[in-house]
């Protein structure tokens, strides 16, 4: 169930599948949130408390082999900074998931109609809050690993200005 990787931590949410060559789509999102991991595993006033997640829309290439090895590769300091890489696990779902979220997507095809591995998106990384709420949506051109841990560093503030009124 997709509530149990966007509640209860701040999670950086996005859509990807793992053979995008676009330097603006998904290579792009991969870099900041490295970026993003590593700031939070240099400050322990954030470990623990953020998940990254990527969601892929391409279940035909991206095998839960695929994901798990992905996964696999960021397994150390996974309680520092969890980095997910999960699928929907029916085509109803996918749809409805990223029509949930403002995804549009779509696939190129070849001349005889055969569906390539080219996957038309626009870059969204969702910041979520612990409660699930969507806080912020970034673009490609806002898309600024400084800023993000900046967004959340303020919604932990926010939380603990929070609890404490009540």
């Amino acid at each position: 169930m997709l509530s149990s990787y966007t509640t209860g931590k701040i999670t950086l949410l996005t859509f990807f599948y793992s053979q995008c060559t676009d330097p603006q789509g998904c290579p792009l999102a991969w870099n900041a949130f490295e970026a993003v991991r590593e700031k939070i595993k240099a400050d322990p006033q954030l470990h623990g408390k953020v998940r990254l997640v990527f969601f892929s829309f391409d279940p035909v290439h991206d095998s839960s082999e695929t994901l798990q090895f992905l996964a696999d590769s960021y397994k150390a300091d996974g309680t520092i900074a969890p980095w997910h890489f999960i699928a929907s696990w029916s085509n109803l779902l996918l749809e409805h998931t990223l029509q949930s979220f403002g995804q549009e997507i779509s696939a190129q095809t070849n001349a005889p109609g055969e569906p390539r591995v080219v996957i038309n998106h626009l870059l969204k990384v969702f910041l979520i809050d612990r409660r699930g709420w969507v806080r912020e949506i970034y673009t490609s051109a806002f898309l600024n690993p400084d800023v993000l841990i900046g967004d959340i560093k303020t919604l932990l503030l926010e939380e603990s200005k929070s609890t404490l009124g009540d």
